[in-house]
């Protein structure tokens, strides 16, 4: 039996995610197919991050000259944070990034962003001679070709970054669908972004709804969030689809 994991389990209480420049410049240079994946794969990672209420950074390179502004789909999940507008590569070589990390104290970094090479594994490069655990969502990272991508994801990879996808992030969070609160919740984000899977998982409701049923009295089933996270619960409503 392994009592102390190398790497201890992603939970909302212990990581935190970074969302690095994902302005119109960048995106631009990514084809077209790839660019809708992954601004669907950004929002799915983003609307998960909100979810269960994780220290998330927004970041823009050159925001008022070539990079433009951050997509309008990300700020609306994050309607009152103002994106880290930088000049250098990695975001720690920017004091303001240094002083923002402090503040939040988690160890675990789950960091994503525009371009793959440019400015995300400068980052993870740097978070890691800091003393982070490293994840990159590497399904939400784009770069000029899929070639480029590829390349820099093994290269970091080697360097022991984690691979991580935003769905397994999402699963990795969560691991109880029963309660019917965020069964909802989740099913929709991953319909919305999940592709294939957001749609599979809608055939596993009716077993759920009747666990669920089965178990209403059961005091194991209070307080499911507690268990594992002192996170409120209320951010989950936010992703709720409406009449």
């Amino acid at each position: 039996m392994i009592l102390q994991p190398i790497h201890g389990q992603l939970t909302p209480n212990n990581c935190a995610v970074i969302l690095m420049d994902y302005q119109s410049q960048y995106a631009s240079t990514i084809s077209p197919t790839d660019r809708d994946a992954l601004i669907h794969n950004a929002i799915g990672l983003a609307k998960t991050a909100r979810t269960f209420n994780l220290p998330t950074v927004l970041t823009t390179i050159g925001e008022s000259s070539f990079g433009g502004p951050i997509f309008s789909g990300l700020q609306e999940i994050f309607p009152d944070q103002k994106p880290i507008d930088r000049a250098t590569l990695s975001l720690f070589d920017d004091p303001r990034v240094l002083t923002t990390m402090e503040k939040i104290g988690r160890n675990k970094l789950v960091i994503a962003g525009l371009w793959t090479d440019f400015g995300v594994a400068p980052t993870l490069r740097q978070a890691q001679r800091l003393g982070y655990e490293v994840f990159m969502a590497v399904d939400v990272c784009g770069d000029v070709s899929l070639r480029a991508h590829q390349t820099a994801v093994q290269r970091l990879l080697q360097e022991g970054v984690l691979p991580i996808t935003w769905l397994q992030m999402l699963l990795a969070l969560h691991h109880d669908w029963a309660p019917l609160e965020v069964y909802e919740v989740l099913l929709n984000i991953a319909r919305d972004h999940a592709s294939a899977y957001g749609l599979d998982i809608q055939y596993a409701r009716t077993g759920l709804d009747e666990r669920e049923s089965d178990r209403t009295n059961s005091k194991a089933e209070e307080g499911w969030w507690e268990r594992w996270s002192t996170v409120s619960v209320q951010p989950l409503r936010q992703f709720q689809k409406r009449p």
